[in-house]
C-alpha cells in the first residue's frame, strides 16, 4: 500500500543566508597570523621545556640532539675561533714547559758531572757554617756553598702567557679575533710592522 511522505524545505533570502549558515572555512584549520605569532614560545618558554625534555633529548644525532644544538650554536656565536687561540696558547705553554724541563736537566747533569762531589755531605757543611770543634773554619764552607748553588739552582719561575706568546702568533690571534680588519689597523694594535703582519699572513694563508 502505497505511502505518502511530506518533505519540508527552508528557503533563505540571500540577505538571510549569512546569518543562519556559517560561510567561513573553519574547517581548513587555517589560522590568522596573530594566532600564529602567539603560538610561538618566548625564549624563556623555550629554555622551560628545554630544561624539562633535557633528558629525555638524544645525546648524539645530526638533528634533534645536543650534538646538533651545540654545532649549531657553535656556529652561530664563532665559538670554534676562541677554540684556536685556546690551543694555540696551550701550545706555547706546552713549549714553554719543555725548555724549562730542559734546563733542570741541564743543571742536574751539570752538577753531577762534577767529581768528588758529596751532595748530602756538602749540604750537612753548609748547614753548619763548616765550622771545626774549635769554632774556627776550615775555609770549605765557601766552596760548598757554591756547589750547593750549582746542584740547587734557582729556577725562574715560567713566564706567562702573554709574554711568552711570539709576535707570530700574536697576529695569527689577532686574525683569528679580528677578521675583517686591516693591515694598518693590526700593525697599530699589535705594534708590529705592516710588512711582518704581510709576511706571517702569507705564510699561514690567513
Amino acid at each position: 500500500m502505497a505511502k505518502n511522505v511530506n518533505l519540508n524545505k527552508d528557503v533563505f533570502n540571500k540577505n538571510t543566508y549569512p546569518k543562519v549558515i556559517d560561510t567561513k572555512f573553519k574547517s581548513l584549520g587555517t589560522k590568522t597570523i596573530s594566532e600564529q605569532v602567539a603560538e610561538i614560545p618566548t625564549t624563556q618558554e623555550f629554555f622551560n621545556m628545554y630544561n624539562e625534555l633535557f633528558f629525555s633529548i638524544n645525546q648524539f644525532g645530526p638533528t634533534n640532539s645536543h650534538e646538533f644544538l651545540i654545532k649549531t650554536s657553535s656556529e652561530y656565536i664563532n665559538f670554534d675561533n676562541e677554540n684556536e687561540i685556546v690551543k694555540l696558547l696551550q701550545a706555547e705553554i706546552a713549549i714553554l714547559r719543555q725548555d724549562l724541563l730542559e734546563s733542570q736537566e741541564a743543571l742536574s747533569d751539570f752538577s753531577k758531572s762534577i767529581p768528588g762531589v758529596d751532595v748530602s755531605e756538602t749540604s750537612e757543611r753548609s748547614t753548619s757554617g763548616g765550622s771545626l770543634g774549635d769554632g774556627s773554619s776550615d775555609g770549605s764552607s765557601d766552596i760548598a756553598s757554591i756547589l750547593i748553588d750549582v746542584d740547587n739552582p734557582t729556577i725562574p719561575a715560567p713566564p706567562s702567557v702573554s709574554s711568552g706568546v711570539s709576535n707570530e702568533n700574536k697576529v695569527i690571534n689577532d686574525f683569528f679575533t679580528y677578521k675583517k680588519s686591516s693591515i694598518r689597523k693590526r700593525s697599530k694594535r699589535l705594534g708590529l710592522s705592516k710588512s711582518f703582519i704581510r709576511k706571517v699572513k702569507k705564510a699561514n694563508n690567513l
